[in-house]
């Protein structure tokens, strides 16, 4: 966790001053401190990594600029918005019961014309697996049958001779 300074960070206070008004519109405006709370959790983080990268501490010029980005409007409606979400979060309760268990996936449908369900060896997310044979052959078995039926009843009751 990063721990605020005071080198360079004395020029931007007319900023900061200008981004807490900004945010907190009242000292009854709990989304408003914890918006500002989260843009100095940001400027913290910011500096800390600015000082990583550059192996030294940002000038009064980077810190005015990163500030003039957090003062647009978008970002303040951004922090208000997830301080807003932070404040009306559920609180969990240990006392409650536990929330219940996801029900167990579905088995494909299986219908007449295929009793046993698809194979497993038609799925390409596991190439490894070993390929059905069985099913496959049931399958073909059944495929072949219902051509020689269908041939039959075409015989019998389309063609005439």
């Amino acid at each position: 966790m990063a721990e605020e300074k005071i080198g360079p960070l004395a020029a931007s206070l007319g900023r900061e001053r200008e981004l807490l008004a900004a945010l907190v519109k009242d000292e009854e405006d709990a989304e408003g401190l914890v918006a500002f709370a989260l843009h100095r959790r940001a400027f913290l983080d910011w500096c800390a990594a600015f000082e990583a990268s550059e192996k030294r501490e940002p000038d009064s010029g980077e810190i005015r600029l990163f500030l003039m980005g957090e003062t647009a409007e978008r970002r303040i409606a951004a922090y208000r918005e997830r301080a807003a979400m932070m404040i009306d979060a559920p609180k969990i309760d240990a006392s409650a019961p536990p929330a219940m268990p996801m029900p167990a996936k579905r088995q494909p449908l299986r219908t007449w014309f295929w009793p046993w369900g698809f194979s497993s060896g038609f799925v390409v997310a596991d190439p490894d697996a070993p390929m059905n044979w069985r099913g496959l052959f049931l399958r073909l078995l059944m495929l072949g049958a219902a051509v020689v039926v269908t041939a039959l009843a075409l015989r019998v009751f389309v063609v005439r001779a």
